[in-house]
Order: structure tokens, then sequence, then C-alpha cells
């Protein structure tokens, strides 16, 4: 006769996994997890003035996913072969969500506006990009004391009594000039009017001069002869300018790149026209895939990786490095033949 486990038993087994998992849940680790996301249609997101709409076939941006781990979900992570864990330092390069989220924003706006110079420079036009004079704030660190008095967009033109003309001085003029816990009056344009902020100085992880805790970049504005807006719907980082460019080209000529297939692609673009690497490739792999879309134009510095993906989910997809617009394109010709 069989001996049958007591229901009670089996019941308080499950109580028990329960309450491990939810106690999992509630610790949190330093690792964040990449996992694969969504594609976007380039011709419903991007608008040329003047500019041609394609009847057949797709261009598509790809993104992946980012999320912080707890100890739960860590587990899975470690199990799942298409995601990515990563050191949340290293990926977020010491940002928490919310500050990392905002910066990504700011590296899409600054995509689109080197992809919308690119594409039409690609397309004969005479586009070009402006720098602004002043140190553009694209992020505000939770440990500084910027926090609450400066916000992404301002843009400062003068640090004490010294002007600013680009951001590469700031951190210069701050060791030099300036001591911790020191009060410094920053000057910044912040829509269309000049402001004067006090802040007193601080010690920030992984900078050796005084600092208040902000992300900068240069201010570049772009001039170019067709006005073009892009709907990112919410998507951030630096990794679609290369199709935001090729999107433009091909509606400023008229030509049909995708001629009837689904093409993506990812990479980041500068408004020259060369292709920059990006992360989370192997991710976009699986995204690209899972679009139906059979040609990937990804970055050369990525290439191995994205290829070694395709290859082992046994993927029917041609996988193209590129280094800049003109070889994008002929790889796209290439890819029809």
């Amino acid at each position: 006769m069989i001996k049958r486990k007591p229901l009670k038993w089996i019941v308080w087994s499950v109580v028990l996994l329960i309450v491990v998992a939810i106690v999992l849940w509630f610790i949190p680790t330093s690792y964040v997890v990449i996992y694969p996301g969504v594609t976007g249609n380039l011709a419903q997101m991007v608008k040329v003035q003047g500019g041609k709409q394609r009847n057949h076939g797709n261009l598509l941006m790809v993104a992946v996913g980012i999320a912080p781990v707890n100890e739960l979900t860590y587990i899975g992570s470690r199990l799942d072969p298409n995601v990515e864990l990563l050191k949340s330092s290293y990926a977020m390069g010491g940002l928490n969500m919310k500050q990392y989220v905002q910066y990504n924003v700011s590296l899409m706006n600054n995509s689109k506006l080197a992809a919308e110079v690119a594409g039409e420079r690609l397309a004969g036009l005479h586009a070009y990009v402006k720098t602004v004079p002043g140190a553009l704030v694209v992020g505000v660190l939770k440990n500084g004391n910027a926090q609450g008095k400066l916000q992404p967009g301002d843009l400062i033109t003068k640090i004490g009594p010294y002007p600013i003309t680009n951001p590469n001085q700031v951190h210069g003029i701050m060791q030099k000039h300036f001591t911790y816990g020191e009060i410094v009056p920053f000057t910044i344009e912040r829509h269309h009017q000049t402001l004067m902020v006090p802040i007193r100085t601080t010690h920030i992880p992984q900078d050796s001069a005084p600092a208040i805790g902000v992300l900068i970049s240069a201010l570049q504005v772009p001039v170019i002869p067709r006005p073009v807006t892009i709907n990112s719907e919410g998507i951030g980082g630096p990794s679609a300018g290369m199709m935001f460019a090729l999107e433009i080209y091909s509606q400023i000529t008229g030509k049909n790149l995708a001629k009837g297939r689904i093409i993506a692609g990812t990479g980041e673009i500068t408004p020259s026209g060369q292709v920059q690497p990006i992360g989370g490739v192997a991710q976009k792999v699986i995204t690209v895939h899972r679009s139906g879309a059979t040609v990937f134009l990804c970055p050369a510095a990525n290439y191995a990786k994205a290829e070694a993906m395709a290859k082992r989910k046994g993927y029917q997809m041609k996988i193209y490095p590129v280094t800049n617009l003109t070889q994008a394109l002929h790889d796209i010709e290439q890819s029809a033949t």
C-alpha cells in the first residue's frame, strides 16, 4: 500500500514557497536586466515637410527594455538565455532608474537632431549643426546639491565670474577656482530667461573636482532646409538615430528603401553620418526576429554579438555591419538582390 503525503504537509510547503518568493521580491540587487523590447514603424514616427511616404514595406527602429532586478527576478534572469544581466553601476553610470530614464530622453533628443542633419545631408541638402555656447544640463543627480535648483534643459553660461563656452571647461573651472562646501553662483538660461542660482559644492563619487551633481553636454541646434518631426513614442536612448536618418533620406528623395520588405536597424548616428555602437544588441536580434524583419543593420562594433545570437537561435535573417549611412544604403540595396 502506497502512503500518501498528508494534504496539510503539501499546503504548508506551498505556503512556505510563496512566503520565500514574496521576501525575495522585496530584496533589491545591484543588477539590472536588459530584455527584448519593441520596434517602431518609422513611416509613422518620422514626418518630413513635403516628404514622400512609401507604399510597400517598412523600416523599423529597435529598442530594448531595462529594469531593476530583485532577488527573485535575478534567479529567473540567470536562467533566461534571452536577457542580459548587468551591474547597474555599469549599465546606468551610477544613476537611479528615474535619472537614467531622464538621461535617456536627453540622448534620444540629441539622436533626433543628429539624424535630421545626417539624413538631409545624405539626401544632398545643406544641413549642419550649430553649437550654442554653454553647458546643457541633461540630468540632475539625486545625491547632489543641484537637486531642486537646476533642471534638464537649463543652459549654464557662467560659473561664478567664469564664462562657459563648452561643457569641457566645467570640470577644470570647478577644480581650479572652487572648494568643497563653497556656495557658487551659476548663471543659467531657462525658457529664454537669465537666472543666477547659488549652489553649494559637494563631493560626487567618480568626480575629482568640487561638484553640484549634474550631467552636462553641449547644446547643439540643427540647421536643416526641410523641417522634420520625429515622435519617439516614449522611447529613450540614442540607438534609433541611424534608422531615423534613413527614413528622412527616404522621404526627401522618394526612394523606397524597403521595397516590400521589413528592414530593421539600430545604431547611434553622428551629424556627419557615422554609425556608433549601442547596447543590448543581442536582445535586439530577438526583437527583430519577432517583428518579422529579414534584414538587420547594426553597428560594425556590435556585429559579432548580433550574429552569435542569431546563429544560436537559428534565425533566418541577414545581418549587416555598418559604419556609416552610405554603407547602410549600399547594404540595403544589396539585400534586395
